[in-house]
């Protein structure tokens, strides 16, 4: 089996389960680590990814990062810098993120032609991925599509109980939840948020053999009718308690494909909000594909799972989903952006024994 040398790079909550998911990895040798906290830099890769030593010291330094000799970086910072990442493929590394630009070619041109750019001034390989987008979102509604003929109609929908959520800045920057409803509206991350989710709807609609003609986006949400305790702090009566994001293409056969959040702050009884929404299911993902075929598909974690560990094993699964790409993604010819389009399968990795047919 190739074996592979690979850099993780952040060790937030999805780096750090992505930095255990390396060491554990058969084909995989971690080679670098970089961190942001001060208290990280120094510390051996294991102690920070909870396993056994490494050997591998976190660094703060960059400039020590890129210089390694790597088949690959895990890039998971939050904030990313798409020059950074450029700068990683033009010196001949692989990158697997879980940031944007999953499906760049029409909502954000000039990073596609920047990163394909880069990717053939290095030789290698760009893919975004992880749970939604990187999954969810494209690739298993895609797969079950299969199973289809006429299709009238694709919907993505993510239900989640935030309320162990402990990032402020996801909270109610991305999520708009602690908002006021005047805030919500003017926050400038609607916009960005957009063209983040028409990503996978026109990878969609390219894997239907179509293309996306009309683009719709809704915001509904729900106001608290009490404080709510949170991970992230106090949701504040008469803030928002339930945000719920709708995007919406539609391709020029008539196919409707819908990516939905509904995020809130409280149980599924939504007792704690002013009024009540129609919440599909408990937290997780439901992927409904509607035509002469109907479909239901459920994805979710264990009911007696706590909430923490449902947020825990949720965002591990991104993680998780982006060393199980290496292999894949570095083993692709042709240099450029690659897409669930573009490549194989991708599946776990338990040994290292190989079939010969």
């Amino acid at each position: 089996m190739k074996q592979y040398k690979v850099i993780q790079w952040a060790t937030g909550v999805v780096g750090t389960a992505a930095l255990k998911g390396v060491i554990r990895h058969p084909a995989l040798e971690l080679v670098g680590v970089k961190v942001y906290a001060d208290d990280k830099a120094g510390q051996d890769a294991g102690d920070l990814a909870d396993t056994e030593k490494t050997g591998i010291t976190a660094t703060q330094d960059a400039e020590t990062i890129v210089s390694l000799d790597a088949d690959c970086v895990l890039y998971c910072p939050m904030p990313w810098d798409i020059n950074e990442i450029c700068r990683l493929l033009a010196s001949g590394k692989h990158v697997i993120t879980p940031c944007p630009y999953w499906y760049p070619f029409f909502q954000d041109k000039e990073a596609a032609e920047q990163l394909q750019a880069a990717c053939k001034q290095g030789s290698v390989n760009f893919h975004a991925s992880g749970c939604n987008p990187g999954g969810i979102a494209e690739r298993f509604p895609l797969t079950f599509t299969g199973w289809c003929n006429r299709i009238d109609r694709i919907t993505m929908t993510e239900c989640g109980d935030c309320r162990a959520y402990a990032s402020e800045g996801v909270v109610r920057e991305l999520m708009n939840l602690g908002k006021t409803p005047e805030e919500a509206d003017n926050n400038p991350i609607k916009e960005m948020l957009k063209a983040y989710w028409y990503e996978p709807i026109e990878m969609i609609a390219e894997g239907l053999s179509s293309e996306v003609i009309e683009y719709e986006a809704q915001h509904n949400y729900v106001l608290a009718n009490q404080d709510i305790d949170t991970a992230a702090g106090v949701i504040e009566k008469d803030t928002i308690g339930l945000n719920n994001y709708r995007h919406i293409g539609r391709t020029r056969e008539g196919t409707e494909i819908v990516q939905e959040q509904i995020w809130y702050m409280d149980d599924i009884e939504l007792n704690r909000l002013r009024e009540k929404f129609p919440i599909p299911r408990r937290s997780g993902w439901r992927i409904r594909i509607e035509g002469d075929v109907n479909l239901i598909v459920d994805v979710d974690f264990p009911p007696e799972l706590s909430s923490e560990e449902h947020q825990a094993q949720g965002l591990s699964t991104t993680g998780f989903h982006l060393v199980n790409a290496v292999p894949v993604v570095c083993g692709q010819g042709n240099p450029g952006i690659k897409t669930y389009l573009d490549l194989p399968m991708i599946t776990g990795c338990m040994g290292t024994h190989q079939v010969d047919r």
